[in-house]
């Protein structure tokens, strides 16, 4: 053991000797370890760190219906289900037990206090006990406590809800607070950092058995018995749709049913496939570092060479030789690897101070044991594969050469040259393949912030509201409020006009209804669409023209019975291409009845989805007079004459005098509502971009020191040339023609990674496709990139004095 430990001491020594080749090699391995680190914390927190529930993670599972109108794609919607065939789904036998959750929302109010808005659910009385989540203070809610939405007497809080409002009173216990305007007892506290399932904030109990079967408005979780599979449970919730289907026909036909682990729920296909790309992208890097470190050590093998080759004569084996080589590897490793880590949690708290509040709360970018065990893996991968090559090649010395030829100058030999430029090609093959994929990411990005909603949105203000308590129960109060509240907007100096919507387009959907045409009512003729409740000014407040017939009234907006509707394009002519759709019936069926309106206008197609969700149903849209829908909760829209960022006090204030407790919130010009729904794609595009302009630093680094050593190994070559009569110019041209034929390689090569990460990216990001104009727009950069990393010291070459350079060799 003295041995080896002796050769550790005297590699250490021999890097003392060195510093600027220990600041190069440790700035290479932060950038690379810390790259990977972070990218692997994101792709822990999303893909693998275990959900917060405990050891029953594993055995949650969330339930959603099928049919074949929820979605154009074949497997599982989103879509929530019916809390009575909850009820039925409980009796599976390896179903340990079954909660559901409501979103709600929440208006909290008080004489000494503002009313705020929170995000909320009604949950089962179980489901926190499902979850294995317990309150910190408090209890649980009881079975008897459970009731219909806004009929409940108790609640419980979230901790930050708990210390931001209420100033984490121990005695909140017992109190009764005013929530949507009726006094409710607080029982109980939730744990730290507890928001299910995304950023609620407050929670009701729920018991709902009188809801009729055809409701389905609940989120399902199951909690599987041990031992079970998904599988297993799967097929038993699976026979038990089929006989309510055979039971319940008019209200179940046609519905399926899947089961899901909890964390499909919140991790879509789409996430999972750009968590691959993102964890080949950094692996790129690490590769790349790799590369540079390995020329590096080259080098300074070559340096190493006379002193090897006495060791192998005085008996030293390969294996020896081998560990000698790794040593100054290994030694870089564990202070690389620990600033690696340092690099990563500062690039982590910067990610979540930039994204925090839009991150649901289970998702966390944390070092663990898991992430500070791949930083050591990390680490020790880039320490063999950076020693490996020069301890393979120090393995196999010719004695007699290398005793008498390495003290004579540096040299790597004609093996040793072939390896550094190797390792210069394959680290322009991954930068290359880097930059297609950031490439397409960003353009993505930019893409879905472009993309034609089907008007303007950017002089167009935006914000939700909420109309709580008994005071607003009825539908025509609070249809005479909105169209105050929008009166009152549009008569802002600045604002051109102003609407109230159940939907903003591009942030979110309308009710999802199966809709009818007269005269085909059959169970077949039916589709899905969406329907939104409106006021009769949005379409001026979006600056869309009505394509045909008229928008509703003020008398019909206000009307809980009115029978009118509007259709967009793309359902008019879908149900009669080709005719006139006004003055025709089309019909919403609620189980087996249906409720018949008249269309009175065709308006443009406007896109209501996120962008990149749209489906089949989201592109037929109904509009529906508001009073119809009769929705507590709304979106104000305000077309401004500038800019909508100007209209933001003034809208504040102006609401506030139609009601002092009438909450606002998620005020914003649309542009900006944009932004916050691609933030995932932001996030993405701008990690991937920044890996590859490092990659991009990397490989140019790389080339550099090619070139460099090159420049340094032929001096008396180039002395020569320029002796014999050759122009400096001559010499940068032979140096630029060694630089291209490594970059041209490498881009030969890279071409195909990049081919196979652009078809996967393609599959998955919105609005992008890959072409030869692709490539050649990311080939352009990286090439004058690597030329002009070889233009310093080309030129420095250039100007060597052939005199000097004869008498130095």
């Amino acid at each position: 053991m003295r041995g080896p430990l002796r050769d550790l001491l005297h590699a250490w020594r021999g890097l003392r000797k060195s510093p600027g080749f220990i600041i190069a090699a440790l700035a290479t391995l932060t950038i690379g370890i810390g790259a990977n680190v972070t990218i692997f914390s994101v792709v822990n927190g999303l893909q693998f760190r275990p959900m917060p529930f405990g050891d029953r993670s594993d055995r949650l599972v969330t339930v959603h219906p099928t049919h074949r109108l929820l979605t154009e794609e074949p497997g599982w919607g989103d879509a929530e289900i019916s809390y009575r065939d909850l009820l039925d789904f409980r009796s599976a036998p390896s179903v340990e037990g079954m909660g559901a959750y409501l979103s709600r929302t929440y208006v909290l109010s008080g004489e000494a206090e503002t009313a705020e808005r929170v995000r909320g659910g009604s949950v089962t009385p179980d489901l926190f006990r499902l979850l294995g989540i317990d309150p910190i203070l408090g209890r649980h809610f009881l079975p008897e406590e459970g009731t219909a939405p806004g009929l409940e007497t108790s609640v419980m809080l979230t901790y930050q809800l708990w210390q931001r409002r209420y100033g984490a009173d121990p005695s909140i216990l017992g109190k009764t607070i005013v929530v949507n305007d009726r006094a409710r007892t607080v029982i109980g506290v939730l744990p730290p950092g507890f928001q299910f399932p995304e950023w609620d904030q407050m929670y009701a109990p729920l018991r709902w058995d009188e809801s009729p079967r055809s409701a389905r408005n609940v989120n399902a979780v199951a909690l599987m018995r041990p031992g079970a599979t998904i599988d297993d449970t799967r097929a038993q919730i699976g026979a038990i749709a089929k006989r309510l289907e055979e039971l319940y026909p008019e209200t179940n036909r046609g519905y399926g049913v899947q089961v899901v682990p909890i964390r499909n729920s919140y991790v879509d296909a789409g996430t999972s496939a750009i968590s691959v790309v993102l964890t080949a992208a950094v692996g790129f890097v690490l590769l790349i570092v790799c590369a540079n470190l390995a020329n590096l050590m080259l080098v300074r093998g070559a340096a190493r060479q006379r002193e090897l080759a006495v060791r192998a004569a005085m008996g030293a084996g390969r294996g020896r030789l081998v560990w000698v080589s790794l040593c100054e590897s290994l030694i870089l490793a564990l202070p690389g690897g620990a600033l690696g880590l340092l690099a990563s949690q500062w690039a982590l708290d910067a990610m979540h101070s930039a994204f925090g509040d839009r991150l649901p709360y289970w998702v966390r970018f944390d070092i663990d044991l898991r992430v500070t065990l791949f930083a050591i893996g990390a680490a020790l991968f880039t320490a063999i594969a950076v020693g490996l090559l020069p301890s393979l090649r120090a393995a196999r010395l010719d004695l007699a050469h290398d005793l008498k030829e390495a003290g004579r100058g540096l040299s790597l030999g004609r093996g040793g040259q072939r390896l550094q430029a190797t390792l210069a090609v394959a680290q322009v093959a991954l930068c290359f393949a880097l930059l297609v994929g950031a490439n397409l990411m960003v353009r993505s990005f930019l893409a879905m912030q472009t993309a034609d909603l089907g008007f303007d949105d950017r002089p167009i203000l935006s914000a939700r509201a909420f109309l709580a308590g008994d005071a607003y129960n009825d539908v025509r109060t609070r249809s005479t409020f909105y169209r105050e509240a929008a009166a009152q907007l549009a008569a802002l100096p600045g604002a051109v006009a102003a609407a109230a919507t159940t939907s903003i387009p591009g942030d979110d959907g309308g009710s999802k209804q199966k809709l009818v045409a007269d005269g085909r009512t059959s169970e077949d003729d039916q589709i899905m669409v969406e329907a939104i409740g409106i006021t009769p000014d949005l379409f001026s407040v979006l600056g869309l023209p009505i394509s045909d017939g008229r928008t509703f009234t003020a008398g019909e907006s206000d009307d809980p019975n009115a029978d009118v509707v509007l259709l967009n394009q793309s359902l008019a002519n879908k149900l009669w291409p080709g005719a006139r759709a006004v003055d025709r019936r089309v019909g919403i069926r609620i189980d087996n009845d249906i409720a018949w309106f008249r269309i009175v206008g065709v308006v443009p197609d406007v896109h209501y989805e996120e962008i990149g969700e749209e489906t089949e149903p989201s592109r037929l849209n109904v509009y529906i007079p508001y009073a119809r829908d009769g929705a507590r909760s709304m979106a104000l829209l305000v077309r401004a004459a500038g800019s909508p960022a100007g209209l933001m006090a003034p809208a504040r204030e102006a609401l506030r005098q139609l009601s002092a407790t009438f909450p606002i919130y998620r005020m914003m010009p649309m542009s900006e509502l944009r932004r916050q729904t691609t933030w995932e794609q932001e996030f993405f595009g701008n990690l991937v971009a920044a890996f590859a302009a490092l990659a991009l630093a990397l490989a140019c680094l790389g080339i550099y020191g090619l070139i460099s050593y090159s420049v340094g190994r032929r001096a008396r070559e180039i002395g020569v040339r320029l002796a014999l009569g050759a122009r400096p110019r001559d010499v940068v041209s032979m140096l630029l023609g060694e630089s291209a034929r490594v970059g041209g390689a490498g881009l030969v090569i890279g071409v195909t990674f990049a081919a196979v990460i652009a078809r996967l990216l393609t599959r998955t990001l919105y609005g992008v496709s890959a072409d030869v104009w692709l490539f050649a727009s990311m080939a352009a950069p990286l090439t004058l990139a690597l030329l002009l990393a070889t233009w310093w010291p080309a030129r420095r070459a250039a100007r060597v004095e052939p005199t000097a350079a004869l008498r130095d060799e």
